[in-house]
């Protein structure tokens, strides 16, 4: 008999998902929870895969459907304040699954309420959670005031309360392991990544990516991909191309990924455009490899207190491409072998250093595509994931 994983997750991006079924099955399949019972489906073959959805934006209604083989569950929920989603029927399906000893529980985010109700109510059963970069009440309360630091401190009591039953913790930043432990001292846990379908990034020459591009053959370029928003400080990466560009002119910064003027999580779109920056936009997934190959630097800036977003997506693609980056985020690469893939800075100083060092001396980073297949693969994050499903 198969073991059956039930993916637990909620909505916290009403703009992507549909309200209701729609022709493509995105209600059912976008999502961070429909990424991983795919993963789980595709190359976890003992198991069973449900994907259950608590969604506060389907008008208190439930839906099921089966595809591809996962069985998917979404749950209409009320929403208190800021609290989270609540679900009766979610509860109480929570419940009755708590009684089977062969399921594992597979929790998307850590820090949140959604966790809280199913660590609670689940308590006894095998519990997994993902961290994805959520901020820990323990950390928030450091800071805050007012009404948030009262939320922080009711999150720290919850989390005191529950996460004694969550089995293992999967985290993807090292810095967020201590806030986790102030909960849990005993906690079980290894630093993770999602993973990456490296298929999707094909391997072409940088001449060749900036022909089809209409990039300049003579240029540097580099590499932002994303929002242009606080958290990743796309405005001290500006600030640094600026001071590099005085003396080494032939330098540009590409951006690519980022949303309209003005659409949320774009503060920093008029700085870019003022600053002579080449703003992209949105490119399709399956074009997004030609961005990487044609850059000779991808760069991320992740030296707030608040960043807790582990290596990230976007410089592991990076690398599949075989363009070394420059990021701190490295430092939670699982390779052991950092060094040879980009630079790690400590500083703003530090950041425009090793961006010079990196377009000096390109020939010195190796390994990189064949290091992202070894560790970051979806065969080789199946198999660790699987590792700690058979350790419980």
């Amino acid at each position: 008999m198969k073991q059956k994983i039930v993916v637990l997750c909620f909505n916290y991006e009403p703009s992507q998902f549909p309200a209701k079924p729609d022709s493509d099955n995105r209600f059912y399949t976008y999502g961070f929870g429909s990424a991983f019972g795919r993963l789980f489906k595709n190359f976890l073959k003992n198991y069973e895969v449900d994907v259950w959805r608590i969604d506060g934006y389907c008008k208190g209604k439930y839906f099921e459907n089966r595809i591809d083989g996962i069985f998917y569950r979404v749950f209409g929920a009320f929403h208190l304040s800021k609290l989270g989603y609540f679900s009766a029927a979610y509860i109480r399906e929570l419940k009755k699954a708590s009684k089977d000893n062969n399921t594992i529980f597979f929790v998307v985010h850590t820090h949140n309420w959604q966790t809280y109700q199913a660590a609670y109510f689940l308590r006894g059963s095998k519990i997994v959670t993902t961290h994805h970069g959520d901020w820990s009440p323990f950390f928030l309360a450091e800071g805050s005031k007012g009404l948030r630091k009262l939320k922080a401190y009711i999150g720290k009591l919850a989390e005191k309360k529950v996460f004694r039953y969550i089995s293992y913790f999967l985290v993807c930043d090292i810095n967020q392991v201590k806030y986790i432990k102030m909960a849990n001292p005993y906690m079980k846990h290894e630093i993770f990544s999602t993973g990456l379908d490296v298929n999707k990034f094909k391997n072409i020459t940088r001449d060749e990516a900036r022909r089809e591009l209409k990039l300049e053959a003579n240029k540097k370029y580099i590499l932002y991909v994303g929002k242009l928003y606080k958290y990743k400080q796309v405005d001290k990466l500006i600030e640094i191309w600026l001071r590099i560009k005085e003396h080494m002119p032939e330098t540009e910064l590409l951006i690519v990924g980022n949303e309209e003027k003005d659409k949320w999580g774009e503060e920093f779109y008029e700085l870019a455009e003022k600053s002579g920056a080449r703003i992209v936009g949105r490119v399709l997934n399956v074009e997004l490899y030609k961005y990487y190959c044609a850059a000779d630097v991808y760069v991320l800036l992740n030296l707030r207190k608040d960043y807790f977003g582990g290596t990230g997506i976007a410089p592991l693609e990076s690398l599949a491409c075989n363009t070394p980056v420059v990021t701190n985020s490295l430092k939670n690469y699982l390779g052991g072998n950092a060094y040879e893939l980009g630079e790690i800075p400590d500083n703003e100083k530090e950041y425009e250093d090793a961006i010079i060092r990196v377009l000096n001396n390109p020939g010195k980073y190796k390994n990189m595509r064949e290091s992202v297949i070894k560790y970051y693969s979806l065969d080789a994050v199946s198999e660790r994931m699987e590792k700690v499903f058979t350790s419980l």
